[in-house]
């Protein structure tokens, strides 16, 4: 759809709902109607025991996995820079609670969960001070297909019927925060999609089966038992109108599937929240207040395209009345201040980086509508 018409029919919607319907869109490439996925602060761990040494490891555990969530990275709690904050994972810590597990027998092992929420503002706030990026809750969705060939048959798999495979990959999505969809399989699943469609990588049935679900992206495997001990599986990502393609090999088919899920979930998490150190590009944050209705924001969208030195333009975050953008190309700062001042539709608000209701994340370059 051309920018102009996108435009005119969002203006038909209030201009709230306008504004973050926008939020969502990103030049990067393509735009994409991404799921909301809540929970990204929300992590258990297994612990044996009440104590206070327990609790704590468990703490640990548990903020590590909302790392991985919150910054796409399956390593981050590797990394040498957070072993300080991840040994004092306890003061971001909003509440915690514990679940009885089933009896279990005797020994040290783990009886129960520890569920932890952390909190928001101080969590965002240690990745920002470390350089360290935030993906946020508003995340592409991805539709998995799979077949699998077993003694010269083929089947696809059917989430109702193929309950251990579903949970695992259930377990995986819920780990790394990804809208994961599942086909149902129901007769207009059966009817339009046929396991020939996957081994054959016809794409145009494919796209066709998996429009009712309206997925962000789509993923297909095929699953093919080699030995007793051996699976390979052959995966293609299809993104807008790109593809990823690779293969992977495991001992079971549930170890298959998840892997390739995490995969996908890497490559989403390298798009969507790139570390710092594997940007090509510099990346500056602008804020820019005063944007009140939709015409604002598109002038301030369009400005920012016309750019030569800007090659995306990611909208980071939207306050009240102000827009942050997250600005990735050539020159850095200083390069920007003197474009942006350019065509008098924005000027420098220097004075707003102290203003107590601006948003906790860090910003570069602050502006205002003119």
């Amino acid at each position: 759809m051309p920018v102009r018409a996108f435009y005119s029919r969002l203006s038909m919607l209030p201009g709230r709902v306008a504004v973050s319907l926008l939020m969502l869109c990103a030049f990067y490439g393509a735009s994409l109607p991404a799921a909301e996925v809540y929970g990204l602060y929300d992590a258990e761990s297994p612990v044996a025991g009440s104590g206070a040494a327990e609790r704590n490891s468990a703490i640990r555990d548990a903020f590590g996995k909302v790392l991985v969530k919150l910054t796409g990275d399956s390593r981050i709690a590797a990394r040498k820079s957070l072993a300080a904050d991840l040994g004092n994972a306890s003061r971001y810590v909003q509440q915690y609670r514990y679940q009885a597990l089933p009896a279990a027998g005797s020994g040290e092992q783990a009886d129960r969960l520890l569920q932890v929420s952390f909190d928001k503002i101080e969590t965002d706030r240690l990745l920002h001070s470390r350089g360290l990026p935030i993906w946020n809750a508003n995340r592409p969705s991805v539709l998995l297909w799979v077949g699998e060939e077993r003694q010269g048959k083929r089947r696809l798999l059917n989430p109702d019927i193929d309950t251990d495979v579903r949970l695992a990959l259930d377990q995986v999505a819920a780990e790394r925060g990804l809208p994961l969809l599942l086909p149902l399989m129901d007769l207009e699943d059966q009817g339009q999609m046929q396991v020939a469609d996957i081994w054959g990588n016809f794409e145009n049935n494919i796209r066709a089966a998996s429009r009712r679900y309206a997925p962000d992206l789509i993923l297909t495997g095929r699953l093919s038992r080699v030995d007793k001990n051996l699976w390979r599986g052959y995966w293609r990502l299809y993104y807008g109108d790109s593809q990823r393609n690779w293969n992977n090999e495991a001992d079971t088919r549930n170890a298959l599937t998840v892997d390739a899920l995490q995969s996908a979930a890497n490559s989403l998490a390298d798009r969507f929240a790139p570390l710092k150190e594997e940007r090509s590009l510099s990346t500056v944050r602008l804020r820019v207040a005063g944007i009140d209705s939709l015409s604002d924001y598109a002038a301030v969208l369009e400005l920012l395209a016309s750019q030569n030195s800007l090659e995306r333009v990611v909208v980071s975050s939207v306050e009240p009345n102000a827009v942050v953008y997250d600005l990735h190309g050539q020159g850095g700062v200083a390069a920007l201040e003197r474009e942006l001042g350019l065509g008098g539709l924005i000027e420098a608000d220097p004075g707003a980086a102290m203003q107590p209701d601006v948003a906790v994340i860090p910003v570069d370059l602050y502006y205002r509508m003119r």
